[in-house]
C-alpha cells in the first residue's frame, strides 16, 4: 500500500508540472533508469562476446523499429483525435500494416542474419538470429501500442505500458542470464515483443482503442501523411546521428569514446520531450481556434522550460564530478565537452516539429529535412576540421539552433502570431534566471565537499534555491476586481 502510495504521489507531482503528459514523462524517467542500469547488470553477467552480442542485437532491431513504421504509428497522433467516427479505422490500418511489416521484417531478418553477422562481425547474431527475427517482427507489430492510448486520450495506460515493457523486458533479461544461460537473454527479450503483440490485440478486442473496418479511401489519406514523416523521421534521425558517424570516421575509438561520454546525458531531452510532443499534437488537435491552439503551445513551452533549464543548470554544476565518478578519471577530458554539448539542451523547449506534424505539415518537414542534413555535414565536418571534437558538437548544436528558428518560423503561420507572441518571453527567462542563480548558490560547495557528498549536497542546495527563486520571482496576479451592490458597480480592490 506505501509503494502504491509512493507511486500515486509521484504521478500527482509529475501532472502538476507537465501536465496531462506528466504520467508520460515518468514513465520515461523510470524506463531511463531501467535501461541504464539494464547494461550494468548484464556485463557482470556475461562475457565480453555475450555483452557485444547483445549491444549488436539491439543495434539491428532498433534500426529496424525506428526505419520500419513508415509514419504510421506516428499518423495516430494526428488523425485519432480528429475523426471522431472514423478514428477506429485510422487505428485498424495502422494495427494490420504494422503486423504485416513486421512478420516482412522478422523474415528478413532471419534470412539476413549470415550477412548481418558477417557485416558487423558478430556471430552470435547468426547464432540467435531466431530470436532477433521474433523481436524484431514484434516490436515493430506492436509499436502504435502507446500511441493509440495516448492518442485516444489515456496517456495514463499508455505510460504504464511504457514502463512495465522495459520493465519486464530488463528483469526478464537480467533473470534470464543470470539462471539460463546467455541463450536465455536473447528469448526473454523475444518473449516480451510477444506479450506486447498480444497486448495490443486484446485491447483492439476488448474495444479499450479505436478499432473499426478499414477503407481504401482513409487508408490512401493515412498514407499521404505517414509517407512523408516516414521519410522527414528517418532523415532526422540520420541528421542526428550524423556527428557520431562523422567523429568515429575522423578519429580513433578512444576519441569517440570520450564523445559518446561527453553527450550521454542529451538522453534528458528524450525523457521529456518526445512524451510532451505527442500529447501536444492531441491538444492541437482538439483545438476549435487558433488562440486555443497559440495557448496550448505556449502552455508546452513553458512545461518544458520548466524542467530543461534547471537540467542544463544542474549539468553545468555538477558536470566535472559526474562525469569522472560514473566514469572514472580516464574520461576527464571529456568535462569540458560535456559542458559544451549542455548547451544544446535549452534549445528543445520549442516542440516546433510536433506543431508542424499537427497541422498536417509533413511534406515541408520531408523537404526539410534533407536541408538540416546538409547543413550538418558543412557544420559538423568544418567543425572537426577546425575544432577538432569541440568542433564536432559545436556543429550539431549550431544546425540544432537553426532547425528550431527555421520550424517556430513556419509553425506561427498556423497559429496566427509573431514569433515573439509564439511564447512568453519573460516566463521562460524567469525559469532560466532562477535556474542559473541556483546554480551560483550551489557553486560554493564545490570548495569544501568532494566526489559524492559534494553531489547530495550541490542537488539539495540546487533543488531549495531553485524553488525559492521561482516563488520570488514569480509575477503576482492582479488584486480581484469587488462588486459596490449599493451603487451597482464594480471597483478594484484597491479604489474602495
Amino acid at each position: 500500500m506505501e509503494f502504491a502510495g509512493t507511486i500515486s504521489r509521484a504521478g500527482t507531482l509529475a501532472t502538476k508540472l507537465f501536465g496531462r503528459s506528466g504520467s508520460l514523462v515518468l514513465s520515461r524517467v523510470l524506463s531511463a533508469a531501467i535501461t541504464f542500469g539494464l547494461p550494468l547488470a548484464l556485463v557482470r553477467l556475461v562475457d565480453p562476446t555475450g555483452f557485444g552480442t547483445y549491444k549488436q542485437f539491439f543495434l539491428v532491431s532498433t534500426t529496424a523499429l525506428l526505419v520500419g513504421q513508415l509514419g504510421l504509428t506516428q499518423s495516430l497522433f494526428y488523425f485519432l483525435p480528429r475523426e471522431k467516427e472514423s478514428g477506429g479505422s485510422y487505428a485498424a490500418q495502422t494495427f494490420f500494416s504494422l503486423a504485416i511489416i513486421g512478420l516482412l521484417a522478422g523474415f528478413a531478418v532471419y534470412c539476413g542474419a549470415p550477412l548481418l553477422a558477417h557485416f558487423l562481425e558478430s556471430p552470435g547474431l547468426l547464432e540467435f538470429r531466431a530470436p532477433l527475427a521474433i523481436y524484431t517482427g514484434g516490436m515493430l507489430a506492436a509499436a502504435p501500442l502507446e500511441a493509440s492510448l495516448t492518442s485516444h486520450g489515456r496517456p495514463a495506460r499508455a505510460a504504464i505500458a511504457y514502463t512495465l515493457t522495459d520493465f519486464f523486458r530488463a528483469g526478464g533479461m537480467v533473470a534470464a542470464a543470470a539462471l539460463l544461460g546467455v541463450p536465455w537473454l536473447f528469448r526473454a527479450a523475444a518473449a516480451v515483443a510477444v506479450l506486447r503483440v498480444f497486448a495490443l490485440w486484446t485491447l483492439a478486442v476488448r474495444g479499450g482503442v479505436p478499432f473499426l473496418r478499414p477503407t481504401a479511401q482513409r487508408f490512401r489519406s493515412q498514407l499521404a501523411f505517414a509517407l512523408p514523416f516516414a521519410g522527414s523521421a528517418v532523415l532526422w534521425v540520420a541528421q542526428r546521428q550524423f556527428s557520431q558517424y562523422a567523429v568515429s570516421a575522423s578519429f580513433n575509438p578512444a576519441t569517440f569514446a570520450l564523445f559518446a561520454v561527453a553527450c550521454f546525458h542529451l538522453q534528458v531531452v528524450d525523457i521529456v520531450y518526445t512524451p510532451m510532443s505527442e500529447v501536444l499534437m492531441v491538444d492541437l488537435a482538439h483545438a476549435q481556434t487558433p488562440s486555443a491552439a497559440a495557448g496550448a503551445f505556449r502552455e508546452s513551452v513553458s512545461r518544458l522550460a520548466t524542467i530543461l533549464f534547471p537540467a542544463a543548470a544542474g549539468a553545468w554544476l555538477l558536470g566535472s564530478t559526474v562525469v569522472p565518478l560514473l566514469f572514472t578519471s580516464t574520461y576527464l577530458a571529456a568535462v569540458p565537452l560535456f559542458l559544451l554539448a549542455t548547451v544544446e539542451i535549452p534549445l528543445w523547449v520549442l516542440p516546433v516539429d510536433a506543431l508542424l506534424r499537427a497541422e498536417g505539415e509533413t511534406r515541408f518537414l520531408l523537404w526539410f529535412s534533407a536541408v538540416r542534413i546538409v547543413v550538418a555535414a558543412v557544420l559538423v565536418l568544418g567543425g572537426i576540421h577546425f575544432f577538432g571534437l569541440a568542433g564536432a558538437i559545436g556543429g550539431s548544436i549550431a544546425t540544432e539552433a537553426f532547425s528550431r528558428v527555421c520550424l517556430l518560423t513556419r509553425g506561427c503561420r498556423h497559429l496566427g502570431l509573431g514569433v515573439r507572441a509564439a511564447f512568453d518571453p519573460g516566463g521562460v527567462v524567469r525559469i532560466a534566471v532562477s535556474a542559473a542563480i541556483a546554480a551560483a548558490a550551489a557553486w560554493p560547495l564545490r570548495l569544501f565537499l568532494h566526489r559524492m557528498p559534494m553531489v547530495l549536497a550541490s542537488v539539495a542546495v540546487y533543488g531549495a534555491a531553485y524553488v525559492l527563486c521561482c516563488s520570488l520571482f514569480k509575477p503576482r496576479r492582479p488584486a480581484p476586481a469587488s462588486v459596490d451592490v449599493s451603487a451597482g458597480r464594480t471597483a478594484s480592490a484597491a479604489a474602495a
